[in-house]
């Protein structure tokens, strides 16, 4: 399915720029954008893809697609859905419990850091 593959692209590319790239191990959760919003995620990007250009990731969209980043602290999520319920925010369709691909992240850890030796010592 290559329409999951694009979304697991997406979301290991948004976490690398976000500092999360520990949250690409874990394998991806699904949620509707209803349950994201009612979680305090935040949208971060919305982007139309075209007919044509969504047709090269699965043959089965029929329509333009949206996909929607969201980001809440460390967990990313993207959304797929077609333009129509997206411009008119269809219910039934941000209620759909498959229709987002969400990754949850953990704290950045500590780097260690090393204290340079006094002047005048020697390592």
């Amino acid at each position: 399915m290559r329409s999951a593959r694009l979304g697991t692209l997406l979301v290991a590319a948004f976490c690398l720029g976000s500092s999360a790239a520990s949250a690409q191990d874990a394998p991806p959760m699904q949620s509707s954008f209803s349950a994201l919003i009612a979680k305090d995620y935040e949208i971060k990007t919305v982007t139309v893809v075209p007919l044509e250009v969504a047709k090269r990731a699965t043959e089965s969209v029929r329509t333009d697609t949206v996909i929607v980043t969201l980001q809440n602290k460390q967990s990313v999520a993207v959304c797929y859905l077609a333009f129509a319920n997206w411009a008119f925010m269809n219910k039934s369709s941000l209620d759909t419990p498959t229709l987002c691909e969400v990754r949850e992240g953990s704290a950045a850890e500590p780097q260690a850091t090393s204290n340079p030796p006094p002047p005048g010592t020697t390592p």
